[in-house]
């Protein structure tokens, strides 16, 4: 191992550039450093082979990750393209993951040029008016808003008029309308009936039959997203009231030949679009090297300030081709000028429920027109592009190797342990894999809230961190922290392409078979995956492979379904797994077996907005650090980095015997998405989907098994002695 010394070196904390930086004179460099048999000084000689190194110094905590610092921009630039995932037989042969950083004390953001006037934004369809309400009618408007009840969601509160919006699915169930909207409103909606955008618009507006009144608590914001096409016609409009705020529009764009607009008539080139967005927008290249597959991603950002009393109005484009976000700032900076957003800021937001499809010219966001067929294609090309890489690491044998690594170079590529079956449990394959294919971009639509106890955790990772997302799904954590890197890996073909087309760093994997080298990341998390295993076994296995593939003292975060919560009304809604699906429940080895399971009362959960699925009690959710772990020798310590999952029940005091776990949940797909034209329409006939003509969907039924009090902790033991065992082996 390589000799440092902390003290004699110079450091400076670093995080990754901005988009639209093109290279920096700074490299974060994975897989070297002094615990990997480097020393800081081979590894300066090795980099200046391209130019004069400034400086090396650590990336964080572990010594398997180093800055490299040029004196020349092109030298750096030249390094990473040289060595980034290739072989480096200066350093030992080994694989190393190079990306450029900017020193932390450089602005990470780059200024962004607010607009007060939606002509100068340039979106077309874009239309603010401000001072659209008088001081008086706002504070009418909020007194009587004060008067109702008020629904409380996990940052804001929300009331519903019309139909209430549902956010598990983004959208409204027709079926359960609420009444008219409040009498109280008519003069405001009878001034809004005579705004010319409203009045002479080509797409019915009039009259609106939804409204949601949403409190934005100062520091507050709204997450990126376009209003699903099938649920509103129309134009959406947004009366803001109280506190001002600052909204941003974003356009993504897929990279290739022709930056395509939203009207899908009319095509601009990249270099001409650069050129021409210094004014109304930012292109941004999320990604700009050959290592990154044609799919990825341009993003032009416009932000338009907001002030109280002010009516904004999308349609057309602006409404079906950009995403809206409100960045959650407590102040807000309008070209030079610092504007507090006040306690709280009320939006009134008016929308026509659409009765049927979407057929729409922006077809790219439509849920009612993207073609399941089209997708997959291409999302299969671009999982082929995304694991390409690793498919030559291993066929050719380039991964980076020492001594040691050498000899246990099998287990630390994932091969299986003599004892366990790599044989998929049938009701995952056709319960858990097929639903989540057939269901991906529904699901993925519905996806985009980030649940407060996994963004607290990664958001205390130390910056350079690296960290694995096993079972990301439509990678709503990746990148989550701009000053960590994030690698996902999920099951599902589909929602891997959909990560890819958001330009994440994304794979397709097995959470029991991760072709990752061990102990590589920093951290890792397993979010709402477990409860997809359908047997002890399988789930122990997940877990002692993310904690394999994260170095020792690193941080592993679990979430499962839990039986104890507190909302008790979807439980009718599931159905509990009993003799009578016996036949459909096998064991990893094909044979069936019986499982007669009780009826005991389910306290569901709701994957929403508000709430956030626990495995363990809320003090109890923790990282995997050895100071949370409390064993008797320093190789428990080191070996148990997280608690385990266990199911033999009958071991915990008698508390969880005959307790109801396993269960089928529906998933409704509805007939409007474009899915049922696709993969869907096959699942019916297949059994995997029935039609529900009450609700206008495909039900699917997704397995879950859900965890106990208690659960945790009677089974800590199994996985420290399995641990121990391994490493004695």
């Amino acid at each position: 191992m390589g000799i440092w010394n902390m003290d004699i070196m110079l450091q400076t904390s670093f995080v990754k550039p901005p988009p639209t930086m093109q290279g920096t004179a700074h490299l974060y460099v994975a897989n070297c450093g002094p615990d990997v048999g480097l020393a800081f000084s081979d590894i300066k000689k090795a980099f200046e082979i391209f130019g004069s190194v400034e400086n090396v110094q650590l990336a964080g905590a572990s010594g398997s990750r180093v800055y490299v610092s040029y004196h020349n921009v092109d030298d750096a630039v030249a390094a990473r393209n040289a060595w980034n995932l290739k072989p480096c037989d200066a350093l030992q042969g080994r694989v190393m993951v190079i990306q450029h950083a900017v020193p932390q004390t450089q602005s990470s953001v780059e200024e962004q040029v607010v607009f007060t006037s939606s002509a100068d934004v340039g979106v077309p369809g874009l239309t603010l008016y401000t001072d659209f309400v008088t001081l008086s009618e706002e504070q009418e408007l909020l007194r009587e808003v004060d008067e109702r009840s008020w629904q409380t969601l996990a940052k804001r509160r929300v009331q519903h008029y019309g139909y209430e919006f549902l956010y598990k699915t983004r959208n409204v169930d027709l079926s359960q309308k609420l009444g008219e909207l409040p009498a109280s409103l008519e003069p405001l909606l009878n001034k809004i009936s005579l705004v010319p955008e409203i009045a002479s618009a080509e797409e019915p507006t009039l009259p609106f039959d939804q409204l949601t009144v949403n409190e934005y608590p100062r520091g507050v914001g709204l997450s990126p997203h376009i209003d699903t096409h099938s649920a509103f016609e129309g134009s959406i409009l947004s009366l803001s009231l109280g506190g001002p705020c600052i909204m941003e529009f974003r356009k993504y764009i897929k990279r290739g030949n022709s930056l395509v607009d939203g009207d899908a008539h009319t095509s601009t080139s990249i270099s001409q679009q650069n050129d021409e967005s210094n004014e109304n927008a930012e292109a941004i290249v999320v990604r700009n090297d050959d290592s990154v597959p044609t799919g990825s991603v341009y993003i032009i950002r416009k932000a338009l300030f907001l002030p109280p009393r002010s009516l904004l109005i999308l349609s057309g484009e602006a409404r079906y081709a950009w995403h809206h976000y409100i960045p959650h700032h407590k102040i807000d900076n309008v070209n030079g000028q610092v504007l507090d957003r006040g306690t709280r800021r009320v939006s009134f937001t008016f929308r026509k429920v659409r009765p049927g499809a979407c057929n729409c010219p922006f077809i790219e966001h439509c849920d009612s027109q993207v073609s399941d067929a089209g997708e997959l294609a291409l999302q299969n090309e671009e999982i082929k592009e995304s694991t390409k890489t690793l498919e030559e690491l291993r066929s050719n044998d380039e991964i980076p190797k020492t001594p040691s690594e050498k000899q246990s170079m099998s287990a630390e590529m994932g091969n299986e342990p003599k004892h366990f079956n790599t044989t998929i449990p049938e009701i995952e394959k056709r319960y858990v894999h097929k639903v989540y294919n057939a269901i991906a971009p529904h699901f993925s639509d519905t996806r985009f809230a980030k649940w407060p106890k996994v963004a607290m955790f990664l958001e205390s990772m130390e910056p350079g961190s690296v960290v694995a997302d096993a079972g990301c799904g439509n990678g709503k954590y990746l990148g989550f922290n701009k000053k960590c890197f994030f690698v996902g890996c999920d099951i599902s073909p589909p929602l891997i392409g959909i990560c890819a087309q958001h330009g994440h760093e994304a794979l397709v994997a097995d959470a029991l078979h991760l072709p990752y080298r061990t102990g590589f990341f920093d951290a890792g998390i397993s979010i709402a995956v477990l409860h997809h295993l359908s047997n002890e076994e399988r789930r122990l296995r997940a877990m002692e492979e993310l904690l394999r593939v994260v170095r020792r003292k690193g941080r592993v975060l679990f979430t499962v379904w839990a039986v104890e919560q507190e909302d008790k009304k979807l439980l009718t809604k599931w159905t509990p797994l009993t003799c009578k699906y016996t036949e459909e429940w096998v064991d990893d080895t094909g044979a069936a077996f019986k499982r007669n399971l009780s009826m005991n009362s389910l306290k569901s959960i709701q994957e929403v907005e508000s709430q956030v699925p626990t495995a363990i009690p809320s003090e109890d959710l923790k990282d995997s650090s050895t100071e949370g772990v409390r064993l008797s020798s320093m190789e428990k310590a080191a070996a148990a980095q997280q608690y385990i999952l266990n199911e033999d029940l009958s071991t915990h005091d008698g508390k969880m015997k005959g307790e109801q776990q396993e269960y089928f949940v529906p998933w409704h797909l509805p007939y409007h998405r474009a899915e049922i034209a696709g993969a869907s329409a096959a699942a019916i006939a297949d059994g995997l989907a029935r039609k529900d003509d009450v609700k206008r969907a495909l039900v699917y039924n997704r397995y879950y098994h859900c965890f106990v009090e208690g659960e945790l902790e009677s089974v800590q033991d199994s996985l420290t002695t399995s641990m121990i065992s391994q490493i004695g082996a």
